[in-house]
């Protein structure tokens, strides 16, 4: 009960976001617009990673097994930062591209996508803690425990509406995502906090490292996308439909190949653990 009225939570910050976006025309539509398009990789990514690690937590709740659950923990969110926020760099600096690409047809016209671009930014910065969040809220439900993060959505209906009262007056329509995603990054530090509590304490240091360089390498990645794509408006255009695919696709292969060649460098046991999930998706 507590874990089905924590995700009815969700809802009531979604209706807390649209009370304050009425007081902006086409707040809502841009929200809904954008919303898609993050939820798209969202949805599938988190199949990936959700759904198998969640059983791997429910037989590992016993506490001569914690040791090995704290490693199945990194894992799941280190396999989070190397989805997620190379993903975020590019939906970051390609919004533009990929909204009028996507949506730019007939009554959706260039000021529409110039309209939706900075929301679909604000919404790309939070994948991470988004789907982060999600994971660690599964290691308390392996546990039977609905009540912790029911307590944290509650803190967090608050803070939402505070935020969305502060952001909307200084960002606008993005500040109302941001706000989200500021709920989001509270919740996953407060779960964070609880479980080295629960468990005896998390090795902080050591699951610190990997992320330094994920976050250091999705930000050049961004770079290398930006940088692909100004190249390319520069000598084609920015006008064409196929002219903007090519310019969309050329700047997020270079950038998500930069990224691969990175990360190969960290010697991470779950780059590994990620290319063996996809081959056995493709693969089937």
């Amino acid at each position: 009960i507590p874990a089905t009225l924590s995700s009815g939570m969700l809802q009531i910050n979604v209706d807390t976001d649209l009370f304050f976006a009425s007081y902006i025309p086409q707040a809502a539509s841009a929200m809904g617009y954008a919303g898609l398009l993050v939820m798209t990789p969202l949805g599938i990514i988190s199949n990936v990673i959700l759904v198998p690690f969640l059983p791997i937590f429910s037989r590992l709740t016993d506490p001569r097994d914690w040791p090995e659950l704290k490693v199945r923990i990194r894992q799941s969110l280190v396999l989070t930062g190397i989805t997620m926020l190379p993903l975020s760099a590019l939906m970051v600096t390609l919004a533009g591209p990929i909204v009028r690409v996507v949506y730019e047809r007939y009554a959706f016209n260039q000021s529409a996508s110039q309209f939706v671009a900075p929301v679909l930014m604000a919404y790309s910065i939070g994948m991470f803690v988004y789907l982060g969040r999600d994971v660690l809220v599964r290691v308390f439900y392996a546990f039977g425990d609905g009540e912790t993060p029911f307590r944290v959505s509650i803190f967090n209906i608050f803070l939402n509406g505070l935020l969305d009262y502060l952001l909307v007056q200084a960002f606008g329509e993005p500040g109302l995502v941001l706000a989200t995603v500021g709920v989001n990054l509270t919740s996953m530090i407060m779960l964070l906090y609880l479980l080295d509590k629960k468990l005896g304490g998390l090795p902080w240091r050591e699951w610190s490292l990997p992320f330094l360089g994920l976050v250091s390498g999705s930000s050049v990645t961004g770079f290398v996308a930006l940088a692909t794509l100004r190249g390319c408006q520069r000598v084609l255009g920015t006008e064409g439909l196929l002219i903007q695919l090519l310019e969309l696709g050329l700047s997020s292969f270079l950038g998500l190949g930069f990224f691969a060649v990175f990360v190969s460098q960290m010697k991470l046991p779950e780059v590994d653990m990620f290319v063996d999930r996809i081959r056995g998706r493709f693969g089937k």
